[in-house]
């Protein structure tokens, strides 16, 4: 694994974790419109009548459970990287890849808090990287 997909595994986690609570509050949405229920139609005996709403609720219930879980991986991993990325002697690439990896910024942003221009954080990037794999060799390795 490359450092770069290492590092973004904070990011992708969090996009699980936003993804399932958009689902969570997508069914709930869904549950709490009302229907109108017809009287006038016949009424079949043996029908595959289902409980939406408990099935709804149980898919609910079951969602928050994973984004828990995914929010206590997320939690851990963030520490772990950010520990990781202080390994790395260099102040500006520790900087760079912390602001890029833990706070999701873009280059831009991180250039203008660094006070440094745009194509020299982009050029410090790649460094920055091989930095990291080298003050994480054997993390990276046993991934």
């Amino acid at each position: 694994m490359t450092a770069r997909e290492y590092l973004s595994e904070v990011q992708r986690l969090q996009t699980i974790i936003e993804q399932k609570q958009e689902r969570i509050k997508e069914i709930r949405e869904s549950v709490s419109t009302v229907r109108a229920v017809r009287f006038d139609l016949e009424k079949v005996q043996g029908g595959g009548h289902t409980d939406k709403i408990g099935e709804a609720v149980a898919k609910i219930v079951d969602l928050e459970k994973e984004v828990e879980n995914d929010m206590i991986k997320l939690f851990y991993r963030q520490h772990e990287i950010v520990n990781q990325i202080h390994r790395v002697d260099n102040l500006n690439h520790m900087t760079l890849l912390f602001k890029r990896y833990y706070e999701g910024k873009d280059f831009k942003t991180i250039a203008r808090e660094m006070k440094l221009a745009y194509d020299y954080v982009k050029c410090l990037h790649k460094p920055a990287l091989k930095a990291f794999e080298t003050a994480n060799k054997e993390v990276l390795q046993a991934v």
